[in-house]
């Protein structure tokens, strides 16, 4: 049988959380799936795990420049296609080749360069809103990782939403509660961690609301003067410099730790030391941080339609332009203990339901359901999560 091919071109170092999802839904493909699977990987990459049924595609270098890989995919990517004689492509992230010559599955994270285009780089802006609308409309199947990017989806394209399946990403299960003293001390000197702080984890960007953050810490700490603010993800000059900047405007920049980009290995340490993580994000798809402090035992304060739904009362909602709700939802978590402890439990249940066993198998399944509607032409139906 030809491989169904898996363009995992856009990945490179540091990741961001789309790139993470990239990377782990091809991990997962080799560890549980079947079908034969012909992975595209820049010269480089992050193993995948080795399996009968994966070959790599690795191409040279210089593909990860930006230009050069969007290059690629539009040019080389369906050469690729033809030749094999693929019989399905899958995109993970966001948009796929116009000359794609199979059936095409999509991978859509969000429509921020749509819904919220003052929070993108231009660059991105450019490339998503000119590329999203005919990738969407070409896909045969379109996988969100949410209900509310469904909604979002069929909202903006309506005549796709049959065609919209939700396949939540899954948690690596490296991403459990730390107890390990000495490792933990390792990472609170290497981090500079005080002994107690609110974590957030993610790109420093204005979407994730970190002045907002800011206010409610500063109001947070008039009673809590012992507290920190960890902000522990990559930043743009510009970018951290603002964030500083609001800090220093409220009172509290000697309350600051900014780690820079935190490698996965160390994230559950971090997870496993914070007095609680905080995620007032103005919008997201996803949102997988909320999800990873959960299964460290970290409890969680968090905004967005799609962590507040995925969470389910796991976590504490707020309201992002609210800076006193999320210090209201922070020192609910502080101060009440039965109710802090009622989190992290409820925290455990709802992270252990995220798998990338569940991930694949619901992947491959959608596979064979397009690739047995292409060997034996029905009557349209809508696409059910499988």
């Amino acid at each position: 049988m030809p491989e169904v091919f898996y363009n995992a071109m856009i990945l490179r170092e540091p990741y961001s959380g789309v790139e993470v999802t990239v990377h782990q839904t091809a991990c997962a493909l080799a560890e549980y799936g079947t079908l034969p699977l012909a992975v595209c990987l820049p010269e480089g990459h992050r193993p995948v795990p080795p399996a009968p049924h994966v070959r790599l595609r690795v191409s040279r270098a210089f593909i990860k420049i930006r230009l050069l890989r969007i290059l690629w995919e539009q040019t080389v990517l369906p050469v690729l296609l033809r030749r094999a004689r693929a019989p399905l492509l899958h995109a993970p992230a966001y948009v796929a080749p116009l000359a794609t010559p199979c059936p095409l599955v999509l991978t859509v994270h969000d429509l921020h360069a749509l819904t919220h285009p003052q929070f993108c780089r231009t660059s991105n802006r450019l490339n998503y809103s000119l590329m999203l609308p005919p990738s969407i409309r070409k896909a045969a199947a379109v996988i969100v990782f949410s209900d509310y990017v469904r909604r979002t989806v069929a909202a903006h394209f309506p005549e796709t939403q049959d065609r919209i399946v939700v396949i939540p990403p899954g948690l690596s299960p490296a991403l459990v509660r730390c107890t390990d003293a000495l490792h933990l001390e390792t990472l609170r000197r290497r981090y500079r961690l005080p002994p107690k702080f609110i974590l957030f984890v993610g790109d420093l960007t204005a979407r994730k609301n970190l002045q907002g953050l800011i206010e409610a810490f500063a109001a947070l700490q008039r009673t809590h003067a012992d507290l920190h603010l960890v902000l522990a993800g990559a930043a743009e000059p510009r970018a951290a410099e603002r964030t500083r900047e609001g800090a220093r405007k409220a009172g509290v920049a000697h309350r600051l730790i900014e780690t820079g980009y935190v490698a996965a290995p160390d994230l559950p340490g971090l997870y496993s030391l914070a007095d609680a993580f905080a995620f007032p994000s103005y919008d997201e798809g996803f949102g997988l941080p909320p999800l990873e402090a959960m299964a460290c035992g970290c409890p969680v304060v968090c905004s967005g339609t799609a962590p507040v739904e995925l969470c389910q009362g796991a976590a504490v909602a707020c309201d992002p332009n609210d800076p006193s709700s999320i210090a209201r939802g922070l020192g609910q978590l502080l101060e009440q203990p039965d109710f802090r402890r009622a989190k992290i439990d409820a925290g455990y249940r709802k992270a252990a339901e995220f798998t990338w066993e569940k991930t694949a198998r619901a992947t491959e399944a959608l596979y064979r359901t397009l690739l047995q509607r292409t060997a034996a032409p029905a009557p349209k139906t809508r696409l059910e999560t499988p």
